[in-house]
């Protein structure tokens, strides 16, 4: 298997790609709700984890401490793979405008797609990393991350864009307000 900066490196170009077909504006739509369920994961991460935790001793399982980390970060990488499918299919949050022509366009939407590949993709081995690696099959593990993946950890979406920065509020909440004001405006 690959390293995982390789693995997450291609799957940032497909995003790359995508953004680079679809546009800057439909991708900034995919952008918004991709920010406001980081946000909400950011706010609300430990109460999920102890939920989750509670509902895995309440059916009755006694899972060991490996068995819950799989359990927890199948559910927040199924989460993340879920609200990516449902922003990008079908009728999308749009943003108004005239569609940019050119180099521009080319340049706008393959950064948007970028960003939005860092966040989705970002945030799966964001949770991968933070339950240690739980999927077997993958062969990822903390052992087997080289220097440069765990210089590449401190810049995972959680890590990075939740941390607080401005009364005592992460940057995902601003870029949120920033996003959202700009799809009101128009």
């Amino acid at each position: 298997m690959a390293p995982i900066e390789a693995f997450f490196g291609a799957m940032l170009v497909i995003f790359w790609l995508i953004g680079l077909s679809r546009g800057f504006l439909r991708e900034l739509g995919v952008t918004l709700p991709m920010m406001f369920l980081l946000f909400f994961l950011d706010q609300f991460g430990q109460e999920l984890d102890a939920g989750m935790v509670k509902a895995m001793q309440a059916s009755g399982q006694q899972a060991v401490a490996s068995q819950q980390d799989l359990v927890q970060c199948c559910l927040y990488i199924v989460l993340l793979i879920f609200a990516a499918f449902v922003s990008y299919s079908g009728e999308t949050l749009a943003y108004g405008g005239t569609p940019l022509r050119g180099p521009q366009s080319i340049i706008l939407g393959s950064l948007t797609g970028l960003l939005n590949g860092y966040l989705v993709v970002g945030s799966i081995w964001y949770y991968m990393d933070k339950f240690n690696y739980p999927i077997e099959f993958l062969r990822f593990s903390t052992a087997n991350l080289s220097g440069f993946a765990r210089s590449l950890i401190p810049f995972l979406p959680l890590n990075f864009l939740g941390e607080p920065f401005l009364l005592g509020q992460s940057l995902l909440l601003y870029l949120c307000a920033l996003l959202l004001l700009a799809r009101v405006i128009r």
